[in-house]
Protein backbone atom coordinates (compact mmCIF):
# COMPACT_ATOMS: atom_id res chain seq x y z
CA UNK A 1 0.00 0.00 0.00
CA UNK A 2 1.44 3.35 -0.91
CA UNK A 3 2.10 6.26 1.25
CA UNK A 4 -0.39 8.15 -0.23
CA UNK A 5 -3.23 5.49 0.24
CA UNK A 6 -1.91 5.16 3.85
CA UNK A 7 -2.73 8.48 4.54
CA UNK A 8 -6.46 8.78 2.91
CA UNK A 9 -7.11 5.82 5.31
CA UNK A 10 -5.81 7.49 8.14
CA UNK A 11 -7.56 10.66 7.15
CA UNK A 12 -11.01 8.59 6.09
CA UNK A 13 -10.82 6.95 9.51
CA UNK A 14 -10.00 10.40 11.46
CA UNK A 15 -13.27 11.74 10.01
CA UNK A 16 -15.23 8.88 10.66
CA UNK A 17 -13.95 8.76 14.16
CA UNK A 18 -15.09 12.44 14.42
CA UNK A 19 -18.35 11.78 13.48
CA UNK A 20 -18.50 8.59 15.82
CA UNK A 21 -17.33 10.97 19.03
CA UNK A 22 -20.55 12.15 20.48
CA UNK A 23 -21.85 8.39 20.61
CA UNK A 24 -18.58 6.82 21.98
CA UNK A 25 -18.00 9.83 24.50
CA UNK A 26 -22.16 9.12 25.63
CA UNK A 27 -20.93 5.50 25.64
CA UNK A 28 -18.33 5.77 27.85
CA UNK A 29 -20.37 7.54 30.05
CA UNK A 30 -23.50 5.94 30.62
CA UNK A 31 -21.00 2.23 31.13
CA UNK A 32 -19.15 4.51 34.01
CA UNK A 33 -15.72 3.81 32.56
CA UNK A 34 -14.88 7.92 33.96
CA UNK A 35 -10.83 7.66 33.57
CA UNK A 36 -11.63 6.39 29.55
CA UNK A 37 -14.01 9.32 29.83
CA UNK A 38 -11.84 11.67 31.00
CA UNK A 39 -8.98 10.99 28.77
CA UNK A 40 -11.08 11.61 25.98
CA UNK A 41 -12.39 14.82 27.05
CA UNK A 42 -8.62 15.96 27.33
CA UNK A 43 -8.03 14.45 23.77
CA UNK A 44 -11.28 15.98 22.15
CA UNK A 45 -12.21 19.16 24.74
CA UNK A 46 -13.72 20.56 21.82
CA UNK A 47 -18.15 20.42 21.39
CA UNK A 48 -19.32 17.83 19.04
CA UNK A 49 -19.65 18.17 15.70
CA UNK A 50 -23.70 18.18 14.78
CA UNK A 51 -24.73 17.45 17.89
CA UNK A 52 -25.97 19.50 21.36
CA UNK A 53 -25.31 17.64 24.68
CA UNK A 54 -28.70 16.97 26.14
CA UNK A 55 -29.38 19.41 28.96
CA UNK A 56 -33.65 19.60 28.91
CA UNK A 57 -33.92 17.40 31.81
CA UNK A 58 -36.15 18.37 34.60
CA UNK A 59 -33.68 17.18 36.81
CA UNK A 60 -30.96 19.50 35.91
CA UNK A 61 -32.80 22.25 35.65
CA UNK A 62 -33.87 22.23 38.79
CA UNK A 63 -30.54 21.93 40.10
CA UNK A 64 -29.81 25.59 38.71
CA UNK A 65 -33.21 27.12 40.77
CA UNK A 66 -32.25 28.21 44.03
CA UNK A 67 -33.42 26.90 47.06
CA UNK A 68 -36.77 27.52 48.52
CA UNK A 69 -36.25 30.01 51.44
CA UNK A 70 -37.63 28.18 55.01
CA UNK A 71 -38.97 31.14 56.21
CA UNK A 72 -41.03 32.25 53.59
CA UNK A 73 -44.70 32.43 53.83
CA UNK A 74 -47.14 30.94 51.97
CA UNK A 75 -47.80 33.06 48.45
CA UNK A 76 -50.03 32.82 45.84
CA UNK A 77 -50.25 29.00 43.86
CA UNK A 78 -50.41 31.21 40.33
CA UNK A 79 -47.56 33.56 41.13
CA UNK A 80 -45.43 30.87 42.44
CA UNK A 81 -46.02 28.87 39.62
CA UNK A 82 -45.01 31.37 36.92
CA UNK A 83 -42.41 32.21 38.95
CA UNK A 84 -40.69 28.78 38.83
CA UNK A 85 -41.43 28.99 34.95
CA UNK A 86 -39.85 32.11 34.48
CA UNK A 87 -36.78 30.22 36.83
CA UNK A 88 -36.73 27.67 34.57
CA UNK A 89 -36.89 29.33 31.27
CA UNK A 90 -33.94 31.91 32.59
CA UNK A 91 -32.00 28.47 33.41
CA UNK A 92 -32.45 27.09 29.75
CA UNK A 93 -31.66 30.20 28.28
CA UNK A 94 -28.47 30.53 29.90
CA UNK A 95 -27.57 26.71 28.83
CA UNK A 96 -28.52 26.87 25.52
CA UNK A 97 -26.49 30.52 25.25
CA UNK A 98 -23.82 28.50 26.18
CA UNK A 99 -24.36 25.48 24.14
CA UNK A 100 -24.61 27.88 20.77
CA UNK A 101 -20.97 29.63 21.51
CA UNK A 102 -19.62 26.57 22.29
CA UNK A 103 -21.05 24.45 19.23
CA UNK A 104 -20.77 27.74 16.87
CA UNK A 105 -17.48 27.94 17.66
CA UNK A 106 -16.74 24.30 17.57
CA UNK A 107 -18.70 23.83 14.04
CA UNK A 108 -16.86 26.75 12.45
CA UNK A 109 -13.38 25.57 13.16
CA UNK A 110 -14.61 21.83 12.17
CA UNK A 111 -16.33 23.49 8.95
CA UNK A 112 -13.17 25.29 7.75
CA UNK A 113 -10.97 22.35 8.75
CA UNK A 114 -13.24 20.34 6.35
CA UNK A 115 -13.28 22.28 3.59
CA UNK A 116 -9.54 22.34 3.93
CA UNK A 117 -9.55 18.77 4.01
CA UNK A 118 -11.62 18.42 0.60
CA UNK A 119 -9.16 21.22 -0.92
CA UNK A 120 -6.47 19.24 -0.31
CA UNK A 121 -7.99 16.18 -2.14
CA UNK A 122 -9.08 17.90 -5.09
CA UNK A 123 -5.63 18.99 -5.41
CA UNK A 124 -4.02 16.05 -4.90
CA UNK A 125 -4.57 14.37 -8.61
CA UNK A 126 -6.06 10.85 -6.55
CA UNK A 127 -4.61 7.75 -8.56
CA UNK A 128 -7.56 5.70 -9.92
CA UNK A 129 -7.42 3.32 -7.39
CA UNK A 130 -8.35 5.72 -4.81
CA UNK A 131 -10.81 7.84 -6.81
CA UNK A 132 -14.00 6.07 -5.88
CA UNK A 133 -13.12 5.97 -2.01
CA UNK A 134 -12.15 10.23 -2.14
CA UNK A 135 -15.54 10.89 -3.55
CA UNK A 136 -17.28 8.82 -0.85
CA UNK A 137 -15.33 10.77 1.65
CA UNK A 138 -15.52 14.11 0.04
CA UNK A 139 -19.35 13.63 -0.05
CA UNK A 140 -19.66 12.73 3.51
CA UNK A 141 -17.10 16.52 4.50
CA UNK A 142 -19.97 18.58 2.53
CA UNK A 143 -22.43 16.33 4.66
CA UNK A 144 -20.75 17.41 8.18
CA UNK A 145 -20.33 20.63 6.39
CA UNK A 146 -23.68 21.49 5.72
CA UNK A 147 -25.43 19.68 9.04
CA UNK A 148 -22.80 22.00 11.18
CA UNK A 149 -25.00 24.96 9.60
CA UNK A 150 -27.85 23.45 10.28
CA UNK A 151 -27.38 22.88 13.54
CA UNK A 152 -26.18 27.01 14.01
CA UNK A 153 -29.69 27.79 12.39
CA UNK A 154 -32.05 25.46 14.44
CA UNK A 155 -30.05 26.66 18.00
CA UNK A 156 -30.45 30.36 16.97
CA UNK A 157 -34.22 29.56 15.91
CA UNK A 158 -34.76 27.82 19.59
CA UNK A 159 -32.91 30.48 21.28
CA UNK A 160 -35.31 33.24 20.00
CA UNK A 161 -38.53 31.17 20.63
CA UNK A 162 -37.37 30.54 24.50
CA UNK A 163 -36.67 34.39 24.84
CA UNK A 164 -40.08 34.50 23.22
CA UNK A 165 -41.29 32.39 25.75
CA UNK A 166 -39.55 34.39 28.75
CA UNK A 167 -41.05 37.89 27.60
CA UNK A 168 -44.09 36.18 27.99
CA UNK A 169 -44.01 34.70 31.36
CA UNK A 170 -42.64 38.02 32.37
CA UNK A 171 -46.30 39.81 31.18
CA UNK A 172 -48.17 36.77 33.29
CA UNK A 173 -46.17 37.72 36.47
CA UNK A 174 -46.82 41.30 36.32
CA UNK A 175 -51.06 40.57 35.68
CA UNK A 176 -50.56 38.69 38.80
CA UNK A 177 -48.74 41.18 40.57
CA UNK A 178 -50.30 44.23 39.24
CA UNK A 179 -53.97 45.94 39.76
CA UNK A 180 -55.33 46.02 36.26
CA UNK A 181 -57.03 49.46 36.30
CA UNK A 182 -54.70 51.52 38.78
CA UNK A 183 -51.80 49.95 37.55
CA UNK A 184 -50.73 49.48 40.94
CA UNK A 185 -49.68 46.82 42.93
CA UNK A 186 -52.56 44.59 44.12
CA UNK A 187 -53.95 43.02 47.68
CA UNK A 188 -51.63 39.57 47.05
CA UNK A 189 -48.31 41.60 46.33
CA UNK A 190 -48.99 44.21 49.03
CA UNK A 191 -49.63 40.71 51.29
CA UNK A 192 -46.31 39.39 50.37
CA UNK A 193 -44.72 43.17 50.98
CA UNK A 194 -46.14 43.83 54.76
CA UNK A 195 -44.94 40.19 55.07
CA UNK A 196 -41.24 40.96 54.14
CA UNK A 197 -41.30 44.19 56.05
CA UNK A 198 -42.84 42.45 59.00
CA UNK A 199 -39.55 40.14 59.04
CA UNK A 200 -37.07 42.88 58.56
CA UNK A 201 -38.72 44.62 61.22
CA UNK A 202 -38.13 42.25 63.84
CA UNK A 203 -35.01 40.83 62.40
CA UNK A 204 -33.10 44.50 61.91
CA UNK A 205 -35.61 46.46 64.10
CA UNK A 206 -36.39 48.46 60.61
CA UNK A 207 -39.03 50.89 61.17
CA UNK A 208 -41.82 51.12 58.66
CA UNK A 209 -45.11 52.95 58.68
CA UNK A 210 -48.72 51.63 57.23
CA UNK A 211 -51.20 53.72 55.77
CA UNK A 212 -54.60 52.92 54.62
CA UNK A 213 -56.65 55.54 52.64
CA UNK A 214 -60.48 55.48 51.39
CA UNK A 215 -62.33 57.81 48.90
CA UNK A 216 -64.44 59.47 51.07
CA UNK A 217 -68.26 58.78 49.80
CA UNK A 218 -67.13 56.50 46.90
CA UNK A 219 -70.44 54.81 46.54
CA UNK A 220 -72.30 58.13 46.17
CA UNK A 221 -69.93 59.25 43.31
CA UNK A 222 -70.50 55.89 41.59
CA UNK A 223 -74.15 56.69 42.18
CA UNK A 224 -74.20 60.40 40.89
CA UNK A 225 -71.86 60.19 38.00
CA UNK A 226 -71.71 56.40 37.06
CA UNK A 227 -69.46 53.65 37.31
CA UNK A 228 -67.25 55.06 34.44
CA UNK A 229 -66.62 57.99 36.87
CA UNK A 230 -65.63 56.01 39.79
CA UNK A 231 -62.88 54.08 37.63
CA UNK A 232 -61.17 57.70 36.62
CA UNK A 233 -61.58 58.94 40.13
CA UNK A 234 -59.69 55.59 41.36
CA UNK A 235 -57.36 56.06 38.64
CA UNK A 236 -56.53 59.52 39.27
CA UNK A 237 -55.77 59.19 43.10
CA UNK A 238 -53.46 56.17 42.09
CA UNK A 239 -51.45 58.57 39.88
CA UNK A 240 -51.76 60.67 42.79
CA UNK A 241 -50.04 58.43 45.02
CA UNK A 242 -47.71 57.55 42.76
CA UNK A 243 -46.07 61.07 42.29
CA UNK A 244 -46.47 62.37 45.74
CA UNK A 245 -44.57 59.30 47.40
CA UNK A 246 -40.48 58.61 47.08
CA UNK A 247 -39.60 55.74 44.71
CA UNK A 248 -38.82 53.35 47.98
CA UNK A 249 -42.32 53.82 49.31
CA UNK A 250 -44.78 50.89 48.47
CA UNK A 251 -48.31 51.61 47.11
CA UNK A 252 -51.19 48.81 46.42
CA UNK A 253 -54.33 48.62 45.94
CA UNK A 254 -55.87 47.16 49.10
CA UNK A 255 -59.33 46.30 47.55
CA UNK A 256 -62.07 48.64 46.51
CA UNK A 257 -61.43 52.02 47.36
CA UNK A 258 -58.99 52.07 49.23
CA UNK A 259 -55.28 52.28 49.11
CA UNK A 260 -52.54 51.12 51.01
CA UNK A 261 -49.08 52.38 51.72
CA UNK A 262 -45.89 51.17 53.31
CA UNK A 263 -43.98 53.98 54.38
CA UNK A 264 -39.82 52.45 54.43
CA UNK A 265 -37.48 53.82 57.27
CA UNK A 266 -39.55 56.91 58.19
CA UNK A 267 -39.88 58.32 61.24
CA UNK A 268 -43.67 59.70 63.30
CA UNK A 269 -43.30 63.18 62.07
CA UNK A 270 -42.41 62.45 58.78
CA UNK A 271 -45.25 59.81 58.63
CA UNK A 272 -47.39 62.13 59.50
CA UNK A 273 -46.38 64.92 57.08
CA UNK A 274 -46.55 62.04 54.22
CA UNK A 275 -50.25 61.38 55.27
CA UNK A 276 -51.13 64.87 55.55
CA UNK A 277 -49.82 65.62 52.17
CA UNK A 278 -51.41 62.24 50.61
CA UNK A 279 -54.84 63.87 51.65
CA UNK A 280 -54.31 67.54 50.61
CA UNK A 281 -52.94 66.29 46.92
CA UNK A 282 -55.47 64.20 46.20
CA UNK A 283 -58.21 67.46 47.32
CA UNK A 284 -56.38 69.87 46.02
CA UNK A 285 -56.76 68.03 42.77
CA UNK A 286 -59.25 68.93 39.86
CA UNK A 287 -61.01 65.23 38.99
CA UNK A 288 -63.79 66.14 35.68
CA UNK A 289 -66.18 63.88 34.40
CA UNK A 290 -68.40 64.71 30.78
CA UNK A 291 -67.04 68.01 31.93
CA UNK A 292 -68.46 67.88 35.42
CA UNK A 293 -66.23 68.86 38.31
CA UNK A 294 -65.97 66.01 40.91
CA UNK A 295 -64.68 66.64 44.48
CA UNK A 296 -62.47 64.14 45.69
CA UNK A 297 -61.37 63.71 49.44
CA UNK A 298 -59.34 60.86 51.50
CA UNK A 299 -59.74 60.00 55.06
CA UNK A 300 -56.56 58.44 56.15
CA UNK A 301 -55.90 56.09 58.69
CA UNK A 302 -51.54 55.16 59.81
CA UNK A 303 -49.81 52.86 62.12
CA UNK A 304 -46.12 52.28 63.19
CA UNK A 305 -45.29 48.60 62.75
CA UNK A 306 -43.81 47.48 65.90
CA UNK A 307 -41.98 44.03 67.21
CA UNK A 308 -44.82 42.42 67.97
CA UNK A 309 -47.13 43.07 65.20
CA UNK A 310 -48.58 40.40 62.87
CA UNK A 311 -49.90 41.48 59.54
CA UNK A 312 -53.45 41.23 60.79
CA UNK A 313 -52.70 42.86 63.67
CA UNK A 314 -51.20 46.16 62.22
CA UNK A 315 -53.91 46.44 59.38
CA UNK A 316 -56.45 45.95 62.30
CA UNK A 317 -54.46 49.17 64.15
CA UNK A 318 -54.72 50.93 60.91
CA UNK A 319 -57.50 50.02 59.68
CA UNK A 320 -59.40 51.37 63.36
CA UNK A 321 -57.53 54.83 63.23
CA UNK A 322 -59.04 55.11 59.09
CA UNK A 323 -62.75 54.41 61.07
CA UNK A 324 -62.13 57.30 63.89
CA UNK A 325 -61.66 59.73 60.80
CA UNK A 326 -64.64 58.21 59.11
CA UNK A 327 -66.54 59.05 62.47
CA UNK A 328 -64.68 62.41 63.12
CA UNK A 329 -66.17 63.59 59.56
CA UNK A 330 -63.61 62.24 56.91
CA UNK A 331 -61.27 64.30 55.09
CA UNK A 332 -58.38 63.91 57.85
CA UNK A 333 -55.64 61.68 59.31
CA UNK A 334 -55.39 59.62 62.46
CA UNK A 335 -52.71 57.92 63.52
CA UNK A 336 -53.67 54.89 65.38
CA UNK A 337 -51.52 54.21 69.44
CA UNK A 338 -48.63 52.63 69.80
CA UNK A 339 -49.13 49.47 72.05
CA UNK A 340 -45.78 49.45 72.81
CA UNK A 341 -45.74 52.95 74.60
CA UNK A 342 -49.08 53.77 74.81
CA UNK A 343 -48.37 57.24 72.87
CA UNK A 344 -50.00 57.89 69.42
CA UNK A 345 -47.25 56.89 66.81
Amino acid sequence: MSSLTQLLVFLAGLVIGLALLPALRHALKRARWPQLHEALERLFPVAQLGTVPPFAKKEAVAELLPPPDPASHPVDPREQQINDSAQAVRSILLILTAVIERTEQAASESSLALKKLRESFERAGLPAEVAAATSRLTEQIDRMVSNNASLREKLASSQKILSAQQRQIEMLRTAVLVDGMTRLANRSYFDDKLAEMLRLRQRYDETFFLIILDVDHFKSINDTHGHQAGDLILKGVAQQLRTTLRESDFVARFGGDEFAVILIKSTPQAAEAVARKLCNSVRERRFTFENVGITVTLSVGAAEATEFDTAESLVERADAALYRVKEGGRNGVFFAENPVSGLLS
